[in-house]
């Protein structure tokens, strides 16, 4: 994809009003193919500059995360709240950062950047008008190249639409349709609830599930929360006769998102009772996102792909007409258009092929930006 095009299918999933824990997720790898980077996070901030929530596609584990908070989170010189401010009166909202050789000898470098392999950071504040409500960075490791003049001004080009996409909703998010599984991680649970093995990503899908904010202020209880969360899932298990119960299927809505978790008994080769349940956390994106990934793979022109995405949405015609301030002439054109592109011959197979694209963009992004393929 071009990054024109990749620009404009930024811009188009700010545009789609949702809620911002459930657009982040999909957002950053699609920056990323912009400004590479091998990870990025999302901060939200409080009119006091206190950060109120996180989403970061590699992130510290909850004791780490705690002990940031306690060591470093409030200190008065290099405190989250202190850099934070020193960005928001900075003249220009984007930044970029190299860690120094001095800087890699600190505490807080060892406690926390060492850990994300974040030695040089972009950092762009985020705006609601005047008012900032939180920062998008973008890591990069030892021996990656600094961050330019040009990652810097495609950051600065994409902040007010950034703003808009993942803004705090004070509404309660209405309910979204939700398309197929982008990200399926795998991990093995105790039947006591403790984490045998697991990859970091799985980590991150069950804090997300079981948690309504991420942030560092509530690490130390986020550690009881996840493992009360993982015992009563597989609990399940527990209180059922050995050979009553070797699945379950669980779906389950969070402000990140709508997810499904696949749990299964791992019997022992020594024919002892099962001591471990693998559990599959899968992500599902808002069908309204995966349409919008799916235009912009695919050929179609920017007028064609505002179209392509109302066929899918059951639209007619005359609402495309309406919809997009067209003449219904004009619509019925670009209508025959989409069809052709897409090689389709009915408005109902729009979406099958918008989706289709979609989980091809999935899968040719493979495993290096910190999500994986579904399974």
């Amino acid at each position: 994809m071009t990054p024109n095009r990749q620009l404009a299918l930024i811009r188009k999933l700010c545009g789609l009003g949702l809620p911002a824990q459930t657009l982040a997720p999909s957002l950053l790898p699609a920056l990323r193919t912009l400004i590479p980077a091998h990870s990025a996070a999302i901060f939200w901030v409080d009119a006091h500059f206190e950060m109120t929530s996180l989403y970061a596609e590699r992130l510290l584990p909850p004791e780490a995360m705690a002990r940031y908070y306690e060591d470093h989170y409030k200190d008065t010189v290099n405190g989250f709240r202190t850099a934070y401010a020193a960005r928001v009166r900075a003249h220009d909202p984007v930044s970029a950062h190299k860690v120094t050789k001095a800087e890699q000898t600190s505490s807080y470098f060892r406690d926390v950047l060492a850990q994300l392999d974040a030695y040089q950071i972009l950092y762009g504040i985020l705006r609601d008008g005047p008012h900032p409500i939180g920062q998008i960075s973008f890591y990069r490791g030892a021996r990656d190249r600094e961050f330019g003049r040009r990652d810097q001004d495609v950051l600065r080009g994409l902040l007010r639409y950034l703003a808009i996409g993942l803004r705090p909703q004070a509404t309660q998010p209405r309910a979204v349709r939700q398309a197929e599984i982008v990200e399926e991680w795998l991990g093995l649970v105790e039947t006591d609830g403790r984490i045998a093995s697991a990859p970091a990503d799985w980590a991150r899908l069950v804090r997300l599930l079981a948690m309504g904010d991420v942030a560092p202020r509530t690490a130390r209880e986020e550690q009881r929360v996840v493992a009360d969360y993982l015992k009563r899932i597989v609990a399940r298990f527990a209180t059922a006769e050995p050979a009553a119960l070797q699945h379950i299927d669980i779906r389950q809505d969070s402000p990140w998102g709508h997810f499904r978790l696949r749990g299964y008994r791992l019997p022992d080769i020594e024919g002892r009772p099962p001591s471990l349940v693998g559990l599959l956390i899968g992500r599902q994106e808002p069908l309204s996102l995966a349409l919008a990934r799916g235009t912009g793979a695919s050929d179609l022109s920017p007028q064609q792909r505002e179209v392509a995405m109302l066929l899918a949405e059951g639209r007619s015609n005359q609402e495309i007409a309406r919809s997009l301030d067209l003449t219904l002439n004009t619509a019925n054109y670009h209508v025959k258009q989409v069809f052709a592109r897409l090689h389709v011959h009915s408005r109902d197979e729009v979406a099958d092929v918008l989706l289709r694209l979609a989980h091809d963009a999935v899968i040719a992004r493979g495993t290096g930006d910190g999500t994986r393929p579904p399974t």
